[in-house]
């Protein structure tokens, strides 16, 4: 068969505002034409432009490969492990703000500057709203459970171009992650806490949204 795709990869964006490869599109409707059971999965790992999906029940029945990553990781580690179970207690306590599938959203970053409540008004157009701090615990715990290293988490510098704005539980503004395109060369689990400032602008950060998923 003819190959369409050659070396660049294609992305294509779906009726639900999914963006996916263009190959794992065809091939998803080659595998229905078989007869095969499809489902058209989100990818397992994080993109710009991309939704990733998070799992708690996954994360729950990972619970201790979780904690047996992160305590051989020294004392760095056992923080974030500490941060995790945090922020599960969180989650647990209140299911309908986290419910057990959540789909994240990281934002292109094609414009000069945006301010921080047009970020969060870009969050809550594509999905239901700018990701908080517990959000991004489950997110590493899920990128744990898909093969990540906790050691990459903690230690070494964020591969994702831009730094992530989020929305705290408190309604304040952090930063999550480093941005090497702009030489923040912060772990991936990086936070750092700020005040929400509506008209301060972020030149090269950009925002962190999420999406309920219907089981």
């Amino acid at each position: 068969m003819l190959n369409v795709f050659g070396t660049e990869k294609l992305n294509i964006q779906l009726s639900d505002g999914r963006m996916i490869l263009l190959e794992d599109l065809v091939m998803d409707y080659e595998r229905l034409l078989r007869g095969e059971n499809s489902k058209i999965q989100v990818p397992a790992t994080l993109r710009v432009g991309e939704w990733f999906h998070i799992n708690r029940n996954v994360i729950e029945q990972n619970k201790e490969k979780i904690l047996c990553k992160c305590n051989q990781e020294g004392t760095e580690g056992k923080k974030l492990w500490a941060r995790f179970n945090k922020s599960n207690k969180i989650a647990n306590d209140n299911p309908d703000q986290y419910p057990n599938l959540i789909d994240t959203y990281i934002f292109q970053h094609n414009w000069n500057c945006k301010t921080e409540e047009e970020m969060r008004n870009m969050c809550n157009e594509i999905g239901n709203g700018m990701c908080d701090e517990v959000i991004c615990d489950l997110e590493l715990q899920m990128r744990i459970c898909n093969g990540e290293s906790v050691n990459d988490l903690i230690k070494k510098p964020d591969k994702l171009p831009c730094v992530r704005v989020i929305k705290l539980i408190n309604g304040e503004s952090a930063y999550f992650g480093g941005g090497i395109d702009n030489k923040r060369y912060d772990p991936p689990s990086n936070i750092c806490k700020n005040f929400y400032v509506p008209t301060f602008a972020h030149f090269q950060f950009t925002p962190y949204a999420f999406r309920y998923v219907l089981p």
